[in-house]
């Protein structure tokens, strides 16, 4: 908006038409308002009544928190999650590649590339390494064969002399 003068040599023509174009030019015309206001102060004050200046969140267990117009609304994320923050007002909430500190895991099927864990039976199972002592309650068999347990082993060993 420029600024508008009216000079003491100007005729009562320009100072009529400076004057109008305030109106016209710089302010604009109330009739072009999509308010229900009929003043350009009127209508700023029905726009600014009805922004929202504020929002709330709540969790799983009813907490609530407004967030305030400057407020920034942050999303924290633990070595097991992600969150990042993207354009456009997206915001992305994933797993970590590797889980760790859980003490419960419930699915029908565990995947992790090389064994799955289904319906308690490993399947797809490339290689086990480990130590220590592996208790099996049924007939352990490698590649569709017995093996034998260490009882049998024994008993086998003393018949075959």
């Amino acid at each position: 908006m420029t600024a508008r003068t009216v000079l003491t040599t100007n005729t009562l023509e320009e100072f009529r038409t400076t004057f109008n174009s305030l109106s016209s030019t710089d302010i604009g015309d109330p009739a072009s308002l999509t308010t229900t206001a009929t003043s350009i102060v009127g209508a700023i004050n029905e726009v600014n009544a009805s922004v929202t200046t504020a929002f709330k969140i709540a969790d799983d267990s009813s907490t609530q928190q407004t967030i305030n117009s400057g407020d920034v609304f942050r999303i924290s994320s633990d070595s097991n999650t992600t969150a990042t923050v993207t354009a456009t007002d997206t915001l992305t909430i994933g797993l970590a590649s590797s889980i760790s500190g859980l003490t419960s895991v419930s699915a029908t099927t565990l995947t992790d590339g090389t064994m799955s864990i289904n319906a308690g039976s490993l399947t797809s199972v490339v290689n086990v390494t480990g130590s220590g002592t592996a208790n099996f309650t049924t007939d352990v068999q490698v590649n569709s064969i017995s093996v034998a347990t260490q009882p049998f082993a024994i008993a086998q060993a003393v018949a075959l002399g």
